[in-house]
C-alpha cells in the first residue's frame, strides 16, 4: 500500500453502523461556494476531469470484498422499500483516487453479488482500475439524481484525511446510483487531500474562523 499509514485504519472505512447525512443536491443542501459546488454537481465521469488535472492518475484499492453496508445504501440496490438480510450484504469497494501520487478523492462503491456475477461490467477484475471510468463506458448507462454531504472532521473520512497528513477540516462528497446491465452500482466519492474542493472547504473554514 502506497500510504501505510492507513495500515492503522480497518476496512472498511466506512462501516455498517455509521450514517452519514446524505440530502439531495438542491441548493440549501449545497455549499455556499460557487466551484466547491460545480465540483459536487458535475454529471460527468469524475475519473475523466481528474484525469485533465494531472500528468499522472493512479487508484490505490484499500480494499473489495463482501460485507455488511448501511441502510441508506441498502435502499439503492433494491426495487423495494423493505430490506431482507441478503440486501443488506454486498460489495464494498474502497479505494483513493490518486492525481500525480496526491490523495484527492475516497470512494466507496457497494453492488449486489448479482453485479459482481454479470459478465458484462466485470466488477471482479477491476483490480486498480477505476470503477468509474469502467461504467461510463457501458453503452446502457443510467444514473440516478446526485446526492451531497458534509463529513465532519471527526468523521471515519476526515480521521482517513488526518491520516495521510492533512489537518483536521470538514469535507464534502456526492453519491448516486449507477445502472448498467440491469444491475445498480451505488457511488459515493469524497474530496479529501489535496483535490481542489478539499482545499477550498479548508480555506472556507479558515475564513470562518478568523470572522
Amino acid at each position: 500500500m502506497r500510504f501505510l499509514k492507513l495500515q492503522q485504519l480497518d476496512f472498511p472505512i466506512v462501516s455498517q453502523g455509521q450514517q452519514a447525512n446524505w440530502q439531495p443536491a438542491l441548493e440549501p443542501n449545497l455549499p455556499t461556494n460557487v466551484l466547491l459546488a460545480q465540483w459536487l454537481l458535475d454529471p460527468d465521469s469524475l475519473t475523466a476531469k481528474l484525469k485533465r488535472h494531472c500528468l499522472n492518475f493512479s487508484v490505490e484499492v484499500l480494499g473489495q470484498r463482501p460485507g455488511m453496508i448501511r441502510p441508506d445504501e441498502a435502499k439503492w440496490l433494491s426495487e423495494h422499500e423493505s430490506q431482507n438480510n441478503e440486501q443488506a450484504n454486498a460489495t464494498i469497494r474502497e479505494v483513493i483516487l490518486c492525481c500525480d501520487g496526491k490523495p484527492w478523492v475516497f470512494a466507496r462503491s457497494v453492488f449486489p453479488q448479482s453485479a459482481l456475477d454479470e459478465a458484462a461490467l466485470k466488477l471482479g477484475q477491476l483490480g486498480d482500475k477505476p470503477l468509474g471510468a469502467h461504467l461510463f463506458a457501458q453503452p446502457d448507462l443510467q444514473r440516478s439524481r446526485i446526492e451531497v454531504s458534509k463529513f465532519a472532521a471527526q468523521s471515519r473520512i476526515g480521521e482517513l484525511h488526518q491520516c495521510l497528513g492533512y489537518p483536521a477540516q470538514s469535507l464534502w462528497g456526492r453519491r448516486s446510483c449507477f445502472t448498467a446491465a440491469g444491475q445498480r452500482v451505488l457511488v459515493a466519492e469524497v474530496f479529501i487531500g489535496e483535490s481542489i474542493p478539499a482545499q477550498i472547504a479548508a480555506t472556507l473554514m479558515q475564513d470562518n474562523t478568523h470572522e
